[in-house]
């Protein structure tokens, strides 16, 4: 993780803007850097629910899936 100093009356106001929205600081900075839905394990099944199976294939998916084994892929 990398630290930054910045002057106590920034902080300051950047507290007051976490606090509007009901946050500590960090969980702010977290949330503005996309960083607060960040998992460190998924589960399989959660990952395959996202998932849209009735999406078509791009063309570049379809030409590797059309593609022949090269090396030892499972059939």
């Amino acid at each position: 993780m990398t630290m930054i100093q910045i002057p106590s009356e920034q902080a300051e106001a950047l507290r007051a803007k976490a606090a509007l929205e009901g946050l500590t600081l960090e969980a702010w900075l977290r949330k503005l850097a996309g960083m607060d839905m960040c998992k460190k394990r998924y589960q399989l099944a959660d990952l395959v629910a996202q998932c849209d199976l009735t999406a078509p294939l791009s063309a570049e998916d379809q030409a590797w899936l059309d593609a022949p084994a090269i090396g030892r892929e499972a059939l």
